[in-house]
């Protein structure tokens, strides 16, 4: 399924084709001119994260490396569609995705294969192409999300949304939010089933929607919070942060089952004769620096294991070995069924 609906909650994404051109920004003076006359197009996700983006990353300090950038905001599946439709001759060189599309790009055949970078090493093995041809730069992290002030223990499992005292206290979204459908896959796996068996996850959702307030929007997180009457839901750390930083007492928990995620990825086109640029700037958001940056300010997780997040940052964000994977494909694959199902049975 497409994943930038989920990144629509962490920021307000311009949809537009508007473009920045500005140098690039090196993280070392060894790399000075090594650029000169040449230019990279990126996609970007737009709004906040974008400007962020061009003060770290696309900076104009033209001497550090001579190369200019050009970051175009597109939607991830946009962003395909223009992989797909250029592939002779690529007018963008850097795709940013955020629905892993990546992973179809190199079952396309539309990528190249990344020249190594230093900072590459600390990516864990599941958040980069075993072939290389592209890798995530940040992560956007699921859990359970609470209001700490009417919940004393912190919750430890998806099993915590079953207790007696929470019925009538407690929010998730509706299965055409992605959180919403994550819930679901992990609530099936936390009684017995997957996401080849949703069954259980249904099931499930039938005992405690009754009385819980099924939401859509990532706008409504903070309202429902404010109220009073919800105490807890699934969605994601940085949606706790924001809700903390407006006064509203919330907390971020990463579940025992583990935390699903949305990946943050680069991958180059395959006929880009900007790759050695393209690693350049990747490799420049996977300083330690740059993403405790763009966790503070965005609320994405780090995936490069050497960044240490401050103390007021890192509860908000689950670490690369407290994640769930889940099985997108089938996810994919089913989505439309289980929405029916779901506006049968549970939306009713």
């Amino acid at each position: 399924m497409s994943r930038d609906g989920f990144l629509s909650r962490p920021l307000t994404r311009r949809t537009a084709l508007t473009a920045a051109t500005l140098p690039l920004l090196a993280p070392s003076a060894r790399a000075q001119q090594r650029f000169t006359g040449r230019e990279i197009v990126a996609t970007a996700f737009g709004g906040p994260s974008q400007d962020l983006i061009q003060r770290l990353v696309y900076d104009p300090i033209a001497r550090e490396t001579g190369a200019r950038g050009t970051q175009t905001p597109l939607l991830s599946a946009n962003a395909f569609a223009r992989m797909r439709a250029e592939t002779q001759a690529p007018q963008i060189d850097l795709f940013m995705y955020s629905g892993g599309q990546q992973v179809a790009a190199k079952a396309g055949d539309l990528t190249q294969k990344l020249p190594d970078a230093p900072n590459f090493a600390n990516v864990p093995a599941n958040l980069k192409d075993a072939d290389g041809q592209w890798i995530a730069w940040g992560l956007v992290t699921e859990g359970i999300l609470y209001r700490p002030d009417k919940i004393a223990t912190p919750p430890r499992s998806y099993r915590d949304f079953f207790k007696p005292e929470f019925e009538g206290h407690i929010a998730f979204p509706h299965i055409t939010n992605g959180y919403g459908t994550d819930f679901l896959v992990m609530l099936a796996k936390t009684f017995g089933g997957s996401e080849q068996n949703i069954g259980p996850g249904f099931e499930a959702l039938k005992r405690i929607s009754g009385r819980a307030n099924i939401f859509r929007s990532a706008a409504e997180v903070q309202t429902l919070f404010a109220s009073g009457d919800i105490w807890i839901m699934p969605y994601d750390g940085a949606s706790a942060m924001r809700s903390k930083a407006m006064g509203i007492p919330v907390s971020y928990a990463v579940p025992e089952e583990g935390a699903p995620y949305v990946l943050l990825t680069g991958a180059v086109a395959k006929r880009s004769r900007n790759a050695d640029i393209a690693s350049f700037v990747l490799n420049r958001h996977l300083d330690p620096e740059v993403q405790t940056a763009i966790a503070r300010e965005i609320g994405w997780a780090p995936v490069n294991t050497a960044t240490q997040l401050p103390p007021d940052v890192a509860p908000f964000m689950a670490p690369t070995d407290k994640l769930a994977n889940l099985d997108r494909d089938a996810i994919n694959a089913n989505r439309p069924a289980w929405t029916d199902r779901f506006n049968r049975e549970i939306a009713r």
